[in-house]
Order: C-alpha cells, then structure tokens, then sequence
C-alpha cells in the first residue's frame, strides 16, 4: 500500500488505481448514462476490471480517464486530471482535460478549436526548435 489513505493498488505492472479513480469514473460515467442513455461508455478503470478495452464502434461512444496521472496523485504531485472525450463515427468530436489542482480546463471540438478556461489556444508558428 503506498500513498497514505489513498486506498492504491496496482492493475498492472505499473499501473496504480486508486479508490478515488475508481469512484471518480463511477460518479462522471453515472452522470453521462443519465444524459445520453443510448450512448455507449468506456471508462478506463471499468476496462481494467475487464481485463479489456471494449471496441470502438460508429455508435456515439464516451471515453472517460476519471484519473490521467494517478501517479502523481499519489505522491500529491498538482499535474493529475480528468478527461473526457466524445466520439462519434469512430472520430473524437469533443474533448476536455481538466486539472481540478490548478482548475486547467483545456476542451477543443473537432473543426472548432481549443480553450483553455475559456480562452482560444492554438499551437505555436515555431518550426523547430533550438
């Protein structure tokens, strides 16, 4: 057990899951289902228990990391966040990063664009670096 309370375990080799991944993907996934009841769902401590991925069909399809960084988490690092993706034909169409530490959101929709908390981002012009 490492990380204090934070109830750890490993799902794989060097993969920590936490009691909080967990509850956090229980609480977004539950609130999605309620909204879009025909969608589908994958959520990355859910596919862990199962041991597999489900497939990415045409059908519109929520992609939930409840914890991306649970290392860090762990160690009470401040570079952990929540994502949620949305894609639909197989193509993610909308996305959101969130980093509740330093409330980062970062969301970007397929053709418009990219926000960090609520203002347009765009990559830099540099062409090589050095």
């Amino acid at each position: 057990r490492e990380g204090g309370d934070k109830c750890v375990e490993h799902k794989g080799a060097m993969d920590l899951v936490t009691a909080t991944d967990k509850e956090c993907e229980r609480l977004i996934l539950s609130a999605l289902r309620q909204e879009f009841p025909t969608h589908r769902f994958i959520g990355e401590e859910e596919a862990a228990a199962l041991g597999a991925t489900p497939a990415l069909t045409a059908e519109p399809t929520w992609l939930v990391d409840p914890l991306d960084g649970t290392t860090n988490f762990v160690h009470d690092f401040p570079f952990t966040c929540v994502c949620i993706g949305l894609a639909v034909g197989r193509e993610v169409q909308v996305g959101v990063v969130y980093n509740p530490v330093l409330e980062e959101m970062f969301c970007a929709t397929r053709g418009g664009g990219a926000f960090l908390n609520g203002k347009p981002i765009r990559v830099s012009g540099t062409r090589a670096l050095g």
